[in-house]
């Protein structure tokens, strides 16, 4: 895992290594997931810590901010568990708190673009996250950690309206309006750099990217779909389908995502179990 980190960042795609992007003096704001997706915060963020270090930055300059969206505020416990308690004894680690926001503007969708102040307020904006195919947005991952990880509810819920339309679906990114909607509003706000890795069933990590905003999460999408698409040679009467185990499991909220994969292989008027 650590060989594979270091590869990433040594070789980011679409910019310069981090820790030539960043200055001394510089505050820093760190986004990563929360403990709803499978992503190895713990393991990550020492990788991205070290880099900033080896620029200049102080710990006391760097801040972490769980994208939690509309999720509910993570524990202490909950926190140490998933950036690990050492980070947390040396670094700022904060909730998303989607009522405390700033207004940066608004997309072409319309989407008022809400951004959590913490993450507004900083000079560098580096996200971080797993990828894997998302049912509305195409991929997980990329802008995602901005919209909706750290946004208003009225943000949120103006881009997820889109979730409806006939392109917003698992796989497609570029004619997305999920996607599209969500990284013009990751734009204003501005991102700097991002970290995004792919893991296995076991929460391995087995491939990751790092770099710009857009050109290094297209490249992981095209590892996602490398590695994750099935071809099925016909729909099924009954599909029966697993959330996927944790953390997809911890609430139906995240489950029923599940059911967006089985709809692809049943057939119309099927039954999914």
């Amino acid at each position: 895992e650590s060989a594979v980190l270091e590869r990433a960042l040594t070789h980011p795609i679409g910019t310069l290594p981090l820790v030539k992007l960043v200055l001394a003096g510089q505050s820093v704001c760190i986004i990563t997931s929360d403990m709803t997706r499978p992503c190895p915060s713990d393991r990550m963020l020492p990788a991205i810590l070290t880099e900033l270090r080896r620029a200049g930055i102080h710990d006391d300059d760097v801040v972490i901010v769980l994208a939690l969206g509309l999720h509910r505020p993570m524990t202490n416990a909950e926190i140490e568990e998933t950036v690990g308690i050492d980070i947390c004894r040396a670094y700022k680690v904060v909730n998303h708190d989607p009522e405390d926001t700033v207004r940066v503007g608004a997309t072409e969708a319309g989407t008022p673009v809400d951004i959590f102040t913490t993450v507004a307020a900083a000079d560098v904006r580096i996200c971080l996250g797993n990828l894997e195919f998302h049912y509305f947005a195409g991929f997980s991952g990329g802008a995602k950690a901005i919209v909706p990880g750290c946004s208003s509810r009225d943000t949120l819920n103006a881009n997820h309206a889109m979730m409806v339309l006939p392109t917003a679906k698992a796989g497609r990114v570029d004619d997305n309006p999920v996607r599209q909607d969500l990284e013009e509003a990751a734009a204003m706000v501005g991102v700097d750099f991002i970290l995004n890795v792919l893991v296995d069933d076991q929460h391995r990590i087995v491939e990751a990217v790092a770099g710009d905003l857009i050109a290094a999460h297209r490249r992981g999408c095209e590892l996602v779909a490398q590695r994750g698409s099935v071809a099925i040679s016909e729909r099924a009467d009954i599909v029966i389908v697993s959330s996927g185990g944790h953390p997809s499991d911890v609430n139906m909220y995240q489950a029923q995502k599940a059911f967006d994969n089985a709809a692809h292989a049943v057939k119309q008027g099927g039954i999914i179990v």
